[in-house]
């Protein structure tokens, strides 16, 4: 892909390449005054970057000025609805090819809000071109292609943010620091909850999806393999093909992976996960579980993660929550239980019921500012949201999906057989297959998957029944991420 200056740049050629200045000329040219309007460019125009966009356009001195979607609909659908909340501003220019918006000079930062297998690829050429880059979670659709855009980041001296709001949240902010002062003791065991009202995206197509005319199908897959779609729903509903999507637990379980990762210490990935679980009862289209349970020792504490998208059955007798957490982290301490994640978090003492603290949140509503604070600066030093914590959080939910990948069904005794150390995975396992029950299902057959192990200082990966294309993927063509290590 041919590298297009930016703005920016262009602006360092012209009048400021002579001067001597304490930062490198690639940050010097990305240097932009607070009075100075900041033009974003968004790639990707459905329910996630609709999100974005309020937050953005609220922001003063911040000018969408052009937006990128395959589908020329979702374009049109975002443009309506920009121009109605806010009225004052100018309509954005469209285009179909994001290759097309990188290559105007004036856009300062692009937004990214495409399917997950494009992360990666659309985050690269982003800063090739000299953008700044805030791209959604997960930052990379596999393992292998996050360690690219850390190289990437680093050799482009990039100014690259992550979409985990978390971290711009004061709740989990000051909750985490009151942990990490020793005010709970030592964590022992943490607990990620992931408890979310999906519902089924209906039954397998009998031929494949009619595609709509508004869309470039080629443009769509990019870096995924070409394949007919036999779900009913083209947008969104990707998340739970393997193709495109990473399940839940890659979609939003690196929210509250990143919050146990942060409240470690922000620790190297895993060396050893092993999950399980299973898509039940829903008996359609797609291929992530609707139940994953992972496993894992971090930084010498054990840690569960508990995905479940079907907590409310058809009864609604199955709780929609654990220990007062839906979606969160239960960080169990020698002298207390801190709970939460976004909007707020709370210390309790061991018996889980007397509060000693409370750290009230406001949702990261500052997480896009913080971005384009960081784009005037010209570097990502004060970003809440690096890239490499974001990498590795992103790298437990991928390390997870591989063990269940990799797994063979087993019966319910089988696994009691794996969990019978673990008074919480026996717990979970017990609570799942009663709930499993409500839905009829009264012999489950879970999905046991392998260990999978992960080595730290080369950063391979190995497991039986591993496919490398699950690792790192060939890419197709033109869209594939190119090699900076």
């Amino acid at each position: 892909m041919k590298v297009i200056p930016s703005r920016r740049k262009f602006l360092l050629t012209a009048g400021t390449a002579a001067l001597a200045l304490p930062f490198t000329a690639w940050s010097a040219s990305q240097v932009i005054g607070a009075n100075d309007r900041v033009r974003v460019g968004f790639i990707g125009c459905g329910g996630r970057g609709n999100g974005l966009k309020q937050s953005l356009a609220k922001l003063p001195n911040c000018e969408i000025v052009a937006i990128c979607d395959t589908d020329t609909m979702q374009m049109d659908k975002f443009t309506g609805r920009l121009l109605k909340q806010f009225p004052n501003v100018a309509k954005p220019e469209q285009f179909q090819d994001y290759r097309k918006l990188l290559e105007r000079t004036d856009i300062d930062a692009v937004v990214i809000a495409s399917p997950n297998s494009w992360h990666t690829l659309h985050a690269i050429h982003s800063m090739e071109a000299g953008k700044a880059v805030y791209v959604e979670k997960p930052v990379s659709y596999e393992l292998g292609e996050g360690w690219q855009l850390v190289a990437a980041a680093q050799k482009l001296n990039g100014v690259i943010a992550a979409g985990l709001q978390n971290r711009s949240d004061p709740g989990p902010i000051e909750g985490i620091k009151y942990v990490r002062a020793g005010n709970l003791g030592a964590i022992q065991s943490l607990h990620i909850c992931t408890f979310r009202n999906r519902r089924s995206i209906g039954p397998r197509l009998a031929q494949p999806l009619k595609l709509p005319s508004t869309l470039d199908y080629n443009l769509w897959l990019g870096p995924a393999a070409e394949q007919p779609i036999y779900r009913q729903s083209l947008h969104y509903d990707w998340h739970w093909d393997w193709n495109l999507g990473n399940g839940d637990i890659g979609n939003q379980g690196p929210h509250e992976i990143d919050l146990a990762a942060w409240v470690l210490g922000e620790p190297d990935l895993p060396k050893e996960v092993v999950s399980f679980g299973g898509r039940f009862g829903w008996d359609d289209a797609g291929m992530t579980p609707n139940m994953h349970t992972a496993a894992y020792m971090h930084a010498g504490v054990p840690v569960i993660m508990e995905v479940n998208d079907m907590w409310l059955s058809p009864d609604r007798n199955v709780p929609s929550n654990r220990e007062k957490t839906r979606v969160g982290i239960i960080a169990r301490c020698e002298n207390g239980i801190l709970r939460g994640g976004r909007g707020g978090m709370t210390a309790y003492e061991l018996d889980g019921q007397t509060v000693i603290q409370k750290f009230p949140g406001d949702g990261g509503k500052r997480h896009m500012a913080n971005f384009i604070a960081a784009v005037r600066q010209g570097h990502g030093r004060d970003l809440n949201a690096k890239l490499d914590t974001s990498v590795r959080s992103a790298g437990v939910a991928h390390l997870a999906n591989l063990s269940y990948r990799c797994g063979r069904s087993a019966p319910f005794a089988q696994l009691e057989d794996v969990t019978s150390g673990n008074d919480l995975l026996g717990t979970i396992l017990e609570e799942q297959t009663k709930q499993l029950k409500d839905w009829g299902i009264e012999s489950p057959q879970f999905t046991l998957g392998e260990t999978v192990k992960y080595n730290q200082e080369t950063k391979d990966v190995s497991a039986e029944n591993l496919n490398l294309d699950w690792v790192q993927r060939p890419g197709r063509g033109e869209f594939s991420v190119p090699k900076y290590t």
